[in-house]
């Protein structure tokens, strides 16, 4: 299956009504407010809709159910804390939610990979890179697990799904340039970072 495939069984779920029974952690994100600030387009589900829309049709389908699922924990953790909406802790709490989820659609054998995708689609806030940065030995390896390039999809997808005044693409961005040079590049002239 590819991220359009994954499109179409979702369309169908909405079509026969079946959406709400099968992810209701995903329908429970209507009305769940985010900081306009960084999210102006709204609550947590109309984000994750637009978040779903940039997810290219050959996108691996973890990436799909990832983008889907990654703000999940929002409607369990989202409080208003000195004077604005917060979520802290939505990513570790997402992430153990998705097991159970992909084994109710269908799809067990995933659940590990997008919980991994979940739970780590924020990891771009906390390594303060800018241009010319060069990676720590714990940045290098995070960026050569397995699924790094798949959660930097998903990170695309959040921040084009995000109307606001963040710079989360531009993170990203910078992120998947490094990432290009520094890692893929030498993995393929076979250089072990460990």
């Amino acid at each position: 299956m590819r991220a359009r495939d994954c499109r179409k069984l979702m369309g169908r779920w909405r079509r026969e009504g079946v959406f709400d029974l099968l992810l209701p952690e995903v329908a429970v994100l209507q009305d769940v407010p985010q900081p306009e600030d960084y999210h102006a387009e709204g609550d947590v589900f109309t984000h994750t809709m637009l978040a779903l829309e940039v997810v290219d049709g050959d996108a691996d389908q973890r990436v799909f159910w990832g983008v889907l699922l990654h703000d999940i924990g929002k409607a369990f953790t989202t409080a208003f804390i000195d004077g604005r909406w917060r979520a802290h802790g939505h990513a570790e709490t997402g992430a153990e939610l998705v097991p159970p989820i992909m084994k109710r659609i269908g799809f067990p054998e995933l659940a590990a990979d997008v919980s991994w995708l979940v739970r780590h689609h924020l990891f771009h806030f906390s390594w303060h890179l800018h241009e010319n940065s060069r990676l720590t030995k714990n940045q290098r390896r995070f960026m050569e697990h397995p699924l790094f390039p798949l959660l930097l999809e998903v990170c695309f997808a959040d921040a084009a799904g995000s109307a606001g005044s963040g710079d989360k693409g531009q993170k990203i961005s910078l992120i998947a340039e490094i990432f290009e040079e520094e890692v893929s590049g030498e993995k393929g002239r076979g250089t072990d970072f460990r």
